[in-house]
């Protein structure tokens, strides 16, 4: 016969996650075009001196070629890029920044996870997670 468990204990290692990412409603269906790591992209563009892809991608732990998908994905669900490039000089190396689009999704992500967290917050303190 097995021992019960202790109750509290297992109730001590409760807690919960609330998960967001954007979508973008077309005339066919919708899509997800933005959770928390295409955000983390966005944000290393934004934030990269000089504008560098290379180095956006490499913070979040992706290759030049994932990240640039990653942007294309973007692009191909909502008909709009959310950066734009620019070529380097004689050596190479061309830059990046977000554009308009790219600002207002990276915005609006940001936003949304700053209410999640405050609801994260406030559900944590009325069922005494994490205590």
């Amino acid at each position: 016969m097995s021992k019960e468990p202790n109750i509290e204990d297992l109730k001590s290692k409760i807690g919960f996650g609330i998960k967001i990412w954007l979508e973008f409603k077309d005339v066919e269906k919708t899509k997800n075009i933005m959770g928390s790591g295409w955000a983390k992209l966005l944000e290393n563009i934004n934030k990269i001196e000089g504008g560098s892809l290379t180095h956006a991608a490499q913070e979040c732990g992706y290759s030049y070629k994932y990240a640039w998908n990653i942007l294309k994905r973007i692009e191909k669900r909502t008909g709009v890029s959310p950066v734009i490039t620019g070529k380097g000089g004689s050596g190479g190396g061309g830059w990046i920044k977000l554009n308009k689009w790219g600002k207002f999704l990276l915005g609006t992500y940001n936003t949304l996870l700053f209410e999640l967290k405050e609801i994260e917050k406030k559900l944590g303190e009325s069922f005494k997670f994490n205590e």
